[in-house]
């Protein structure tokens, strides 16, 4: 019997993970995209955009690490090894951080695994009980290891890393690249990804994408890389 319940427990957990990943959105805005936890039993607010922003901050912003935008989300302490600290610093010209900043560090609130998603508004100093896993994970979460995914925090330097199309070139419909830049010229998660799946920014079908990567998704192949990679 005991093993009974510890096996519909674990299925329990399994679901619940595989019901918090991420989705493929529909390029209709926030409500029922990936993001809108709205209807989870873990958001006691019950609302979509409180779980990352409050409107009066309360204070809360500062005490999360004053990261702008109204944070409401508790973010991660993991110390990362980025792309350019890593052997494949030769690849690179362009300065790069020493550590996710901005909003790239508030999607790692979630995105790295170690931080709840109930982690939010008067539970961010909780300790979580809900995380997303599998591919939803962007680094290792055992050693915060960034330098195996796409290059974040680093400057997109077109004349100095050379295979780079100019910043004044189109980001589909999400302005130029300079626009999606952290910053006007940092590479972030936000420069490949609308975390709001805005209509007519992010592609519906794809994870939140602002350009289509294949022809499937109603783009061409590899085209959200060819935007910025001229090759």
């Amino acid at each position: 019997m005991l093993k009974k319940i510890l096996a519909l427990a674990a299925a329990a957990v399994i679901a619940l993970m595989a019901g918090t990943a991420l989705a493929n959105g529909n390029g209709a805005g926030i409500a029922n995209s990936p993001h809108d936890f709205s209807g989870d039993s873990w958001n006691f607010r019950a609302e979509i955009c409180r779980t990352c922003h409050v409107p009066h901050d309360h204070g809360r912003n500062e005490a999360l690490g004053g990261l702008g935008l109204l944070w409401n989300h508790q973010t991660t302490s993991q110390t990362y090894l980025m792309y350019a600290e890593d052997t494949h610093i030769q690849f690179i010209d362009g300065a790069a951080d020493a550590e996710p900043t901005g909003t790239t560090k508030m999607c790692l609130g979630c995105h790295d695994g170690t931080v709840g998603l109930d982690q939010f508004d008067a539970q961010a100093g909780n300790t979580g009980t809900v995380f997303i896993g599998g591919g939803d994970v962007v680094p290792n979460i055992t050693t915060g290891d960034l330098s195996n995914t796409h290059p974040l925090g680093v400057v997109y330097d077109a004349a100095a890393d050379g295979g780079l199309f100019p910043m004044t070139n189109a980001m589909g419909n999400s302005g130029t690249i300079q626009d999606v830049l952290e910053t006007g010229n940092k590479i972030a998660c936000m420069s490949c990804h609308d975390v709001h799946d805005a209509p007519g920014e992010a592609v519906a079908g794809t994870h939140l994408l602002r350009v289509a990567n294949t022809v499937a998704a109603g783009g061409a192949a590899s085209g959200l890389c060819l935007t910025c990679h001229d090759k």
